[in-house]
């Protein structure tokens, strides 16, 4: 009788829970973040200090032995030293040193072009100046930034721009590329190789070297 009546009882619990909808407990922020939906700047802000700028400060490779490999064998060099998010061109993270030639403003996408050491006199890439930062080489160059990572292409394409708006806000908006022109620069940053003609280093650390 007894266990007649205890398999009685765990059938009606077994009922009422089955008609229960269990709850995700979150935190109060977590629950707000939730009813304001996906906020870009905020991803990059948790991302920025500990893993973005880390990531491309540790893995960045020498500029010119990454162009040297693509010149050689692009899709041997672009395993070995790019990323990418599909099926686009690669990103590269990159380190380097050299002189800026000029600084052209002719476009609002303005570009300082730079003669790698050793130099020749001639411009062997460029650093992105602004106000345009063309591209998505800051979120695709470090590889553990995913499409699936998120909802859908916007807020894939959020984060490209906030990482844009924040190296902009930071370093870029702050740095007088002008005075720099015949000067020696280390940089350290990221392009697409989409165009051999014209890579376009948008950088994260700039510095001038005595």
């Amino acid at each position: 009788m007894k266990h007649m009546r205890l398999l009685f009882c765990l059938s009606m619990f077994a009922v009422v829970l089955g008609g229960c909808t269990l709850a995700t407990v979150r935190s109060l922020e977590e629950d707000e973040e939730a009813k304001e939906g996906f906020n870009p700047d905020t991803y990059v802000e948790g991302i920025w200090e500990e893993q973005f700028i880390p990531t491309l400060m540790d893995g960045a490779t020498e500029i010119a032995e990454i162009l040297a490999a693509l010149e050689e064998d692009e899709d041997a060099a672009s395993e070995e030293y790019g990323n990418r998010t599909s099926s686009g061109p690669f990103s590269f993270m990159a380190r380097g040193e050299g002189v800026v030639l000029e600084v052209d403003r002719s476009s609002r996408v303005g570009l300082a072009p730079v003669d790698l050491t050793p130099t020749d006199g001639e411009a062997d890439i460029f650093l992105a100046v602004g106000p345009v930062l063309r591209g998505n080489a800051l979120r695709d160059s470090v590889g553990f930034i995913a499409f699936n990572d998120f909802t859908n292409q916007i807020e894939f394409g959020g984060v490209s721009t906030a990482l844009k708006d924040r190296i902009a806000a930071e370093l870029i908006d702050e740095t007088d590329f002008d005075s720099l022109v015949g000067s020696t620069v280390s940089f350290v940053g990221a392009f697409t190789y989409d165009d051999p003609e014209e890579v376009v280093i948008i950088p994260v650390s700039l510095d001038e070297v005595e």
